[in-house]
């Protein structure tokens, strides 16, 4: 009895001992390495101020506006015949995947957990809506990845598009893994009406003025941005003070003769340990990678489709005021490299010079447009395809009935 109860003790002492070790090593490691945390937390903050700061605000206050004034449960309305039988989704979920296309982490985690807290969602609808919306920024990947670091603005579209994809298909595999019974279907006709009646019930602005609502919106963004800058600054420092205590130089000798053996350089093993923590040092050390196109790539879908344990920490923090849990979209990351890896081989069956400079519309090149604007276009294009997908199924169930009824 004594044994199993020390035994029990000890389990419970195992993570409490492992995080205040971690705890006290970082502490002494800002310690030892004071430049280099200094120089780190600057980066940290650098990013956050100059990309992730202007990136997110006007998304997240005009999304929650659009949330509290009625218009995503007018758009819940008329998704809903969508999002039922491809996601086992609320309709109001599909202004989150869209709004997931136009910004990226971790806006969508802050978007589900206020359609949690607003009783739009159940617990486990909310927790796959999450999983499969944590995208990377156009931004990001259209500017920062393909511009900025390999100076090729055609390579962008092509890992967006992969990047978008595997999560989507994410997102009709969680309805498998996490089964919830589908709610009674709702009446097939007079759509609009009930879109406007859910319109005029869930607006805010019939208890309070648009100024009070504008301001607590603004205040939100304010203190959600300050928060996600924090996490992105500790990370950096993070990274910053194992790179300077030798850490990832260790590792990286550790992992030498297997790079050697699976003929990876250097830059591609180091991209990989380094985005295993935070993406954008992770993809701009793969960017130096003497490797072929296609491996380069399979490393940053996957870094990509992993998140990065910065991006996973703030989407963490963002749930601990809701009861959605991470568990979920943490499992969706690693079902998620495999198939985005997938995917990208596949596309490789086309030759690279053909894949990567394809031609759109009118002859124009994706890769000229401005990342948001090619953004919007996949956002408002998934939202007209969901609502033309609802209303052939409700087309397809009437006839149906009428054939049935004959």
């Amino acid at each position: 009895m004594g044994m199993h109860y020390y035994g029990i003790k000890l389990k419970k002492m195992i993570a409490p001992t492992l995080f205040t070790a971690s705890c006290l090593f970082l502490a002494l490691g800002i310690v030892c390495h004071p430049v280099a945390a200094f120089h780190s937390a600057q980066r940290g903050l650098q990013i956050w101020w100059e990309i992730v700061f202007p990136s997110l605000l006007p998304f997240f206050i005009i999304s929650e506006l659009l949330m509290k004034l009625g218009f995503v449960a007018f758009l819940g309305t008329l998704l809903e015949p969508a999002m039922r039988p491809l996601f086992n989704l609320p309709g109001t979920s599909g202004f989150i995947i869209a709004m997931s296309y136009l910004s990226g982490f971790p806006l969508c985690a802050i978007l589900t957990n206020r359609l949690r807290q607003e009783g739009m969602c159940t617990r486990n609808e909310g927790e796959r809506l999450l999983s499969f919306t944590s995208n990377a920024s156009p931004l990001f990947m259209l500017g920062a990845v393909s511009v900025g670091m390999y100076k090729n603005a055609s390579l962008g579209p092509l890992i967006a598009v992969i990047h978008y994809l595997s999560n989507f298909l994410c997102g009709i595999l969680l309805k498998f893994l996490f089964p919830q019974k589908s709610p009674p279907a709702q009446s097939t006709g007079r759509i609009l009406y009930r879109a406007l009646s859910s319109f005029a019930a869930s607006t805010q602005l019939q208890t309070r003025g648009f100024g009070q609502i504008f301001g607590e919106t603004i205040r939100n963004a304010g203190l959600t941005l300050l928060t996600i800058g924090s996490f992105i600054t500790f990370f950096s420092v993070l990274t910053g003070v194992l790179q300077a205590a030798g850490i990832f130089s260790l590792l990286m000798r550790i992992l030498a003769p297997l790079a050697a053996l699976l003929g990876l350089d250097i830059y591609l093993v180091r991209g990989i340990l380094y985005g295993f923590f935070e993406i954008t040092i992770g993809i701009e050390e793969v960017s130096h990678s003497t490797s072929s196109i296609l491996t380069q790539l399979l490393v940053i879908e996957a870094i990509l489709a992993w998140n990065g344990l910065s991006i996973q920490a703030q989407i963490t923090g963002i749930l601990t005021d809701s009861d959605l849990r991470p568990t979920p979209y943490i499992i969706t990351r690693i079902i998620q490299m495999p198939l985005a890896m997938g995917i990208t081989y596949l596309a490789f069956t086309l030759p690279p010079e053909e894949l990567i400079s394809l031609p759109v519309f009118s002859g124009l090149q994706v890769s000229s447009w401005h990342p948001f604007v090619w953004g919007g276009i996949i956002a408002l294009t998934s939202i007209t395809l969901l609502f033309c997908h609802g209303l052939a199924l409700k087309i397809i169930g009437i006839l149906r009935k009428r054939i049935i009824i004959r």
